[in-house]
């Protein structure tokens, strides 16, 4: 019997379960009741339930879900529901099979849940699909593994944790960067956040209730991105019942970050509901002069009226003064034989980085099975301050760093949007999920710098303090982007026979961009930009099949469609990058839903891809490498073996190489591939307040740069934790450790896709947290 203690007998909660099978609709019930219910398998054949949409109580829910069924219900003391037939009176009924619904205690979105396993994900369908329905490999990251590790970025957050995936940030991203299925991202950042492109930023953890990593392309939903995949996280919502949280990390290196989290009703009818995240962090590193101040506070709002409309504000502003990390050269094929302490930038002066950020979106439901949903983004982000940059890389003695110094400003201002029309009927025994949509992006990047080139540095015996950023006083360096792409889309999930799921879709893509640099000015900038037009229709077929209730089957073929945003050294522009992917797979899930696996197999393309301009020193100037192939597999475990034990667990074999060149990489391998990876991770629940966990990462070794010149030596990594929780009334206090890196193995994250920034792995290193909630 599983336990069920969501249920309250005064309390409501909000319900959207269309008129389908009555089973069906009980699954949908414990999902978004978080009540078990116990019943026979027989009391439910051949019965459908009415719609239920709404605020109710579990019991009046249920009530009218069984409306004409022939079945009443019991609630237990542990709030598990019974159903039996009416005309048994009997308290020792013969079930005969049993079907048992209900997982756990708490919905997917409540702050106390501590599954690793989600059934259902909307970032692959844009609609709340069961994973095991959809015929896509799409991997979500809760925020129960999120706490358990005590992740503090975005890539940290993914790491170890899918398969096939790397977030990366350093090596001159000053962004959070994604490679996925061998395929990078812009290096602007390729992050979506609720369905939406926020490009180009380093996000914050603290606002993020989990992570949906969709493999393969996605243009069909998504325009122009990777073919390799996209990171969607999905933020934390304002909650009906009050919680609040303060948290205190602090760590090795002078790490400190302090975490709040407020949510509940405003007003007495609940109609009107608010949460409030923010953040402070004062981040120093193991490397020289390389840190992070950051100030993060995210207030949103949810209004429902009615029944019908429900409508969310949120805003976002994060203030960071950084220096960022640009790694170590190579030196004779591998990263530099110096201390992984080293930096080779000037000093402490840091960067300024803000973003404010709006987020808008409502929902009107029409009836049971047809909705309308708008959402809206916008976003200011800034950066300005000194920095070194060393991409000049070393002389000819490789022992001299050649270094470009640079103050300046880079402004970028965003604006996204999309709205979606989806409903669900029935059609010759048929029965669709139907989406149309629109969507936009807009966005405009202004820059202009001072640009100098600055004293070289020893890599053995450096001097610091050479550099005199006072003198950068004439600004030499403009550029301008401007890009602005529409999309429609449309998409049918049909169901056949409740086990045959076909998904056919396809979209309209029409993308302007243009871009310039010169060292005039950034009016020059502007008006030398060349506007290029592309348009591409991308479509997408998959097709599952449900073998049995755990094991299904499935197939899917995609194409992706991507402007190119590129510069080149004589300022033209860059045909679209194409990808295609085939794919096959089965996924597995247990009965009870706390425990799933993907298995999947990829061939994926991506033409015209863009790379560094081997004859030109400026990273800016790109040039087109050709196609490139990845193939692989991936497997995926998530989920809850026993009532103690968690269990995450990956692998990914990935061979990806230049299959045709313009460049001389053909037969290369893509940089910071490696062919093998994989990750376990579990936690042991020993009594009601300790837990343990320990896991492993390990990563092969993988290229450094496109020309395959230098090599970043795989490394196998072991991590640890402990918590302990202590109740104090209704209140709980938990005191947690985590040790990274437990055997201090030396190692190297990832490059910056060229030969002069390989960035260090942290060694051994230990974050302690208090956590209290009330």
């Amino acid at each position: 019997m599983i336990s069920a203690q969501a249920y309250a007998e005064d309390g409501k909660r909000h319900f959207d379960i269309p008129s389908q099978a009555l089973a069906s609709a009980l699954q949908q019930l414990s999902a978004q009741s978080g009540a078990a219910m116990l019943y026979a398998e027989q009391s439910a054949a051949g019965k459908t339930s009415p719609a239920l949409q709404g605020e109710y109580t579990v019991e009046d829910a249920i009530r009218k879900l069984l409306i004409g069924s022939g079945l009443i219900h019991s609630i237990n003391a542990d709030g598990t529901v019974t159903l039996k037939p009416a005309s048994n009176d009997s308290g020792a009924t013969m079930l005969g099979a049993v079907t048992v619904i209900g997982k756990t205690a708490y919905d997917a979105t409540d702050p106390y849940n501590l599954d690793y396993n989600r059934p259902n994900a909307t970032t692959a369908t844009k609609t709340d699909t069961p994973i095991m329905e959809t015929p896509i490999s799409i991997q979500v990251v809760p925020k129960a593994v999120l706490a358990d590790k005590q992740s503090m970025t975005l890539p940290d957050a993914v790491n170890g944790h899918v398969s096939g995936v790397l977030g990366r940030t350093g090596g001159g991203f000053l962004y959070d960067n994604f490679i996925i299925r061998g395929l990078a991202g812009s290096g602007f950042g390729d992050a979506y956040r609720n369905g939406l492109f926020n490009r180009q930023d380093i996000y914050d953890i603290a606002n993020i209730e989990q992570i949906e990593i969709l493999k393969g392309p996605a243009a069909v939903l998504y325009g122009r991105i990777e073919p390799g995949g996209l990171v969607n996280y999905v933020t934390k919502k304002p909650r009906d019942t009050p919680y609040y949280s303060l948290q205190q990390q602090f760590g090795s290196y002078d790490q400190y970050r302090t975490l709040i989290d407020a949510t509940g009703p405003i007003n007495d009818d609940k109609r009107l509901l608010y949460r409030f995240n923010g953040s402070y962090t004062d981040n120093q590193s193991f490397r020289d002069f390389v840190g992070n101040e950051r100030f993060f506070v995210a207030p949103s709002l949810t209004w429902r009226p009615n029944e019908k409309f429900e409508t969310n504000l949120q805003l976002e502003y994060k203030h960071d003064d950084l220096n960022a990390d640009f790694g170590i050269p190579s030196v004779n094929g591998r990263p530099a034989p110096i201390p992984i302490t080293r930096t080779l930038k000037d000093g402490s002066q840091r960067q300024l980085m803000e973003s404010t950020l709006v987020g808008f979106d409502w929902t009107y439901h029409f009836n049971d099975d047809w909705k309308v949903t708008q959402r809206y983004l916008f976003k200011d982000w800034s950066l300005s301050g000194p920095t070194l940059y060393n991409y000049l890389g070393l002389q000819d003695n490789q022992r001299r760093l050649n270094r470009i110094a640079t103050t300046g400003v880079q402004d970028v201002m965003a604006h996204s949007g999309n709205i979606d029309l989806n409903g669900k009927f029935e059609l010759l025994g048929s029965k669709h999920n139907l989406l149309i949509g629109v969507d936009s992006f807009h966005a405009t990047t202004e820059a202009h710098d001072a640009n100098a080139d600055a004293p070289a540095i020893d890599l053995y015996e450096p001097v610091y303090g050479q550099v005199d950023f006072a003198a950068l006083t004439t600004e030499n360096a403009f550029f301008y982007r401007k890009e602005s792409w529409v999309g429609a889309y449309v998409q049918d999930q049909i169901t056949l026979f409740d086990k045959l799921h076909i998904l056919l879709g396809g979209r309209y893509d029409n993308v302007t961009t243009g871009a310039n640099f010169t060292p005039v000015s950034l009016d020059a900038a502007k008006a030398g930009r060349v506007e290029r037009e592309d348009s591409a229709f991308s479509p997408r077929a998959g097709l599952l099949y449900q073998v049995q209730d755990w094991l299904s089957a499935y197939g899917s073929y995609t194409e992706s469609f991507s402007a190119n945003n590129g510069v080149s050294a004589s300022g033209a522009n860059f045909d679209p990058q194409e990808g295609q992917q085939y794919e096959v797979g089965f996924k597995t899930e247990s009965h009870d839903k706390r425990f799933s696996s993907t298995l999947a197999f990829f061939h994926l393309t991506k033409s015209n891809l863009l790379t560094d301009d081997p004859n030109q020193a400026d990273p800016d100037f790109r040039i087109l490498a050709g196609k490139i192939r990845s193939k692989g597999i991936e497997l995926d475990l998530a989920g809850q073996i026993t009532d103690q034990f968690h269990l995450l667990g990956t692998y990914a074999y990935t061979q990806v190489n230049y299959i045709e060149d313009l460049s001389g990489y053909k037969g290369n391998r893509l940089e910071n591939v490696p062919r093998h990876q994989g990750s376990l991770w579990g936690t042991w629940q020993f009594n009601d307040a300790f837990k343990a966990g320990l896991g492993v990462v390990a990563v092969g070794r993988r290229p450094g740069n496109s020309e395959n010149t230098f090599i970043l030596p795989g490394y196998v990594r072991l991590d640890a934790m402990a918590a302990y929780t202590q109740r104090i009334g209704q209140h709980r206090l938990t005191a947690q450790l985590n040790i990274n890196n437990l055997l201090d193995k030396g190692y190297y994250a990832n490059s910056d896709g060229g030969s002069v920034g390989a960035i260090p792995g942290y060694p051994i290193n230990v974050l302690g947290s208090l956590k209290y909630e009330f």
